[in-house]
């Protein structure tokens, strides 16, 4: 089953520019890993704050996900990042989403 990974990051107050260096970071060690290309969307109106993204990612299998995040784990430049990662976000919500076909709705 595919799927596809919507990160919902807020940003804490004043570390917009310490996030980016980050997300470089993130890119960059991710990349090395195997990790699928992500997108960036940030929001054109809605009540979101202007420091939040979104973070999309398409996987193949939930297999191949669990599979990677098992060896980014074990990764000791991707476990510094992410503690650094935590002085950065005062919010991160994930949702995993599967496509529906109009078939499954009875369409």
């Amino acid at each position: 089953m595919k799927a596809k990974v919507v990160e919902k990051v807020k940003f804490a107050p004043g570390k917009w520019k310490e996030a980016g260096q980050l997300m470089k970071t993130f890119k960059e060690v991710a990349e090395k890993q195997g990790f699928p290309a992500f997108r960036i969307y940030g929001y054109i109106s809605g009540g979101d704050a202007v420091q939040t993204l979104n973070f999309v990612t398409d996987w193949d299998s939930l297999a191949s996900m669990e599979t990677l995040m098992d060896k980014m784990y074990s990764d000791p430049e991707m476990l510094q990042m992410m503690e650094q990662w935590a002085g950065v976000v005062e919010s991160h919500e994930v949702s995993i989403l599967k496509e529906i076909s109009p078939e499954e709705l009875g369409m």
